[in-house]
């Protein structure tokens, strides 16, 4: 996504010829030489010891029964063959390469997990805004050979079906701040969880980065509870927090965060005029907080461009009860 190119947060809208959407009798396709040396490129990138300390360990038993190769990109077949008896969801490819989210979700509901013809180009290669098969293979697909992971993407389409349009949008930014750039707590550390950080270097070292300066600012010790220091430091801010969410809106609608790096610029003068200092919480390039529904809620819309905070769950399971709580009742509706 060029840095000119206006961005409101808006999803474009795409208008694709249905005949051209991939069947069940044409999933696989052909890739270049260059394809998988990308694909080659991008997995030995994310895929260093000093990364992967930081990712959980669910993600990384998902990569030894997913049996990717390293090399190049794997078929459909060979997806589904270590995914489908484990956790009872099929893989299927699609043309649509950025869409409004209820083609996803109708599949979704069908226990389908939609994977991408796109895969990104050199240039692209610490950083997309737009989801590839890299994306969907590499972050996605190690979690859906466990079954913790296919209950937790089983929640959201019963409820996305039933839901009106506010809360189709809550539901969404839910997903993206759990499964696509979520955080857990492992070993009393913060750890990746979400497919987004993952699967983009970019992202995946400048989290990484936020968990060291935590630590070397002192605003969390980790050796206490880390997720109780957090969410004290949440309660603490949370109205600094709120406006910069409102800022961060604000500059989404008029089209000034088209990018990661001019994103990371417009924020820091969105604290400046704030008056929020950069320090504590607020001192690094990316926010992390407690995952909180009415926070979260709060994000009128999804930042593909720029993530300008994360959201930490005290566990899977404290994860899982927290979806639960908002899209199990919605899901139960007559």
């Amino acid at each position: 996504m060029a840095t000119n190119q206006m961005y409101t947060g808006d999803i474009a809208e795409q208008h694709i010829d249905p005949s051209k959407e991939y069947s069940s009798e044409n999933q696989e396709i052909s890739f270049s030489a260059e394809q998988h040396a990308i694909w080659a490129d991008l997995y030995a990138g994310v895929h260093q010891p000093y990364l992967l300390e930081h990712i959980c360990e669910e993600w990384k038993k998902g990569v030894s029964l997913l049996q990717l190769d390293p090399r190049g990109i794997s078929t459909v077949a060979h997806l589904n063959a270590n995914i489908t008896p484990r956790s009872g969801w099929r893989i299927e490819r699609t043309v649509v390469r950025y869409t409004m989210a209820d083609d996803w979700y109708k599949k979704f509901a069908n226990r389908v997990f939609l994977i991408t013809d796109y895969l990104r180009t050199r240039d692209q290669m610490e950083f997309t805004p737009e989801p590839d098969m890299f994306h969907d293979i590499f972050g996605h697909l190690p979690f859906l050979t466990q079954e913790f992971y296919a209950r937790i993407e089983d929640k959201f389409a019963p409820a996305y079906m039933k839901a009106n349009q506010e809360e189709r949008e809550v539901i969404k930014r839910l997903a993206w701040y759990s499964t696509e750039f979520g955080l857990i707590v492992q070993e009393n550390r913060f750890k990746v969880f979400g497919a987004g950080i993952i699967s983009g270097r970019k992202e995946l070292t400048r989290t990484i980065m936020e968990f060291y300066r935590l630590g070397r600012d002192n605003v969390i010790d980790f050796t206490h509870d880390v997720y109780k220091q957090l969410h004290h430091q949440f309660m603490a801010n949370k109205n600094k927090l709120f406006r910069i969410i409102d800022g961060v809106n604000a500059l989404h609608q008029k089209g000034q965060m088209s990018s990661a790096d001019a994103g990371w610029n417009v924020v820091l003068s969105l604290y400046q005029s704030l008056g929020i200092e950069q320090e504590g919480i607020f001192g690094g390039e990316v926010i992390i907080a407690p995952f909180d529904i009415e926070t979260i809620a709060r994000i009128p819309k999804t930042v593909y461009a720029f993530n300008p905070m994360l959201f930490v769950c005290e566990s899977l399971e404290q994860m899982d009860a927290l979806l639960e709580s908002y899209l199990g009742p919605i899901a139960a509706r007559k």
